[in-house]
């Protein structure tokens, strides 16, 4: 039964295992892009995760500097998200230059709605 075949008793009566058993629920996925460049290679192996980690070390304006340093911007975070059909953004790796991070945030749920940051000690729900 635990691989899903039906149960036969000694008198030949069948069980059918989906009387006996409930589905399992499906697993969660989560993937992690840190320190990274934009980059659509990853698209492949992120597609499709519950919940994507993506550093946003610069807001969508200094996109040049987030290039020149092998960094992402909020934008080319959310456009991964959005290209990996994730259901979930976490953004982080926000840059010390920054006291503030509701621009994170707004920037990228420009591009991709369901985006929360990545704040030390949080738990998140997937």
């Amino acid at each position: 039964m635990q691989q899903g075949h039906d149960y036969v008793t000694k008198k030949g009566t069948i069980i059918p295992n989906e009387e006996v058993t409930t589905p399992a629920t499906k697993p969660k996925s989560y993937a992690y892009c840190a320190d990274t460049i934009y980059d659509e290679n990853l698209i492949p192996k992120i597609l499709g995760v519950d919940l994507l980690y993506h550093e946003t070390t610069y807001l969508k304006d200094l996109h040049e500097r987030a290039e020149s340093r092998f960094h992402s911007t909020t934008h080319q975070a959310a456009a991964i998200a959005k290209l990996g059909n994730v259901k979930k953004l976490l953004i982080g790796h926000f840059s010390s230059k920054y006291e503030l991070l509701d621009d994170f945030l707004t920037e990228t749920k420009e591009v991709f709605e369901d985006t929360e940051l990545a704040i030390e000690g949080m738990c998140y729900k997937i």
